[in-house]
C-alpha cells in the first residue's frame, strides 16, 4: 500500500484511493516559505546545462544511434518521504564506470519506451515494478559516450516489499535520492571533467599527443554521491516539471502498469 501523506480534497475525494507529489511539502522540507510559488523558484536555481552542448546532449544526435529508455520511478516511503532509485555501476563497465544513473537500457524491438523502461528496472534492481500509474516521458537527452538518444520515462510506483536484488554485472549500488534534493540550491554543483582531445589531423597529432579539454559539468551533491551528466539533466528536467505542475497526482483505482 502507498503511504498518502497529502491530499488535494477537491481533486481526490477518497484518500484511501489517491496519493500525490506535493511539490509544497518538498519545498517545505529544504527551507522555502510555505506561501512561495513553486514557478517563481525555476530563476532561483543553478540550471542543470552542459557545458559541451552542439552534437553532445542538446545538439542533433547522430542518425542510428541508439534508442534507449530510463526509469523514473517515483516512490513514497512509511515516513511519506518521495525517493528515486539510482544505480551505482561498476567501475569496470566500458560506458559510465562508476558513475550513478537511471536504471535503463537499449529499447529492443517492438518494445515501448515505458516498457522498456519496465523491464530494464526489474533486471537491474531484481524486484517487480509495482506501477501505480505512467505519466509520460521528459525530453529526450543524447548521451554522447555510449551514443544513446535516452527516452526519460517517468512512474509512480509502490515501494517494493522486499530488499532490492541488483545484478552484481550492471549495479554495484542501489540509491534512493529523496526528491526534495532536486530544489536544494546546496546540492547543485559543478564537476571538473577532463576529456582526452581527439585529434584528425596528424601532423597535429604529433605536436600535442596528449591534448585534453577540461569543462564543468553539471552535478548533484547528496551525501557522499555525485550525480552528473545526463542523469543529472534528467533529474533537473523532472524538477523543472514539478515546479511548473505544483503537484502530481494519481488515483490507483484508473491506473497501472501501461501496455
Amino acid at each position: 500500500m502507498i503511504h498518502a501523506c497529502k491530499f488535494d480534497s477537491s481533486t481526490f475525494a477518497a484518500p484511501e484511493m489517491a496519493a500525490t507529489v506535493d511539490v509544497n511539502t518538498l519545498l517545505g522540507r529544504v527551507g522555502y516559505a510555505e506561501d512561495v510559488d513553486p514557478r517563481r523558484i525555476l530563476d532561483s536555481l543553478p540550471p542543470m546545462r552542459p557545458a559541451l552542448a552542439y552534437g553532445r546532449h542538446r545538439g542533433p544526435w547522430r542518425r542510428g544511434a541508439r534508442q534507449a529508455a530510463v526509469a523514473i520511478s517515483l516512490f513514497q516511503d512509511t515516513q511519506c518521504q518521495w525517493s528515486i532509485p539510482l544505480t551505482r555501476r561498476p567501475m569496470g563497465l566500458r560506458h559510465h564506470g562508476g558513475q550513478i544513473c537511471l536504471p535503463g537500457g537499449q529499447i529492443e524491438p517492438g518494445e515501448r519506451p515505458q516498457q522498456a523502461a519496465l523491464r530494464e528496472f526489474e533486471e537491474e534492481l531484481g524486484v517487480s515494478p509495482d506501477v501505480l500509474t505512467y505519466f509520460g516521458e521528459l525530453p529526450r537527452q543524447y548521451v554522447y559516450a555510449s551514443d544513446n538518444v535516452v527516452r526519460p520515462v517517468v512512474f509512480a510506483m509502490r515501494m517494493p516489499s522486499t530488499d532490492w536484488v541488483p545484478d552484481p554485472i550492471e549495479v554495484d549500488e542501489v540509491i534512493l535520492l529523496p526528491l526534495e534534493e532536486l530544489f536544494r540550491h546546496e546540492s547543485r554543483v559543478s564537476k571538473p571533467v577532463r576529456r582526452k582531445v581527439v585529434i584528425a589531423n596528424a601532423e597535429l597529432r604529433e605536436t600535442d599527443p596528449n591534448a585534453t579539454l577540461q569543462f564543468p559539468a553539471p552535478a548533484f551533491q547528496w551525501g557522499g554521491n555525485r550525480i552528473w551528466g545526463a542523469t543529472a539533466i534528467i533529474l533537473d528536467d523532472l524538477a523543472q516539471m514539478l515546479l511548473r505542475s505544483q503537484s502530481l497526482g494519481w488515483t490507483t483505482a484508473t491506473s497501472g502498469t501501461p501496455n
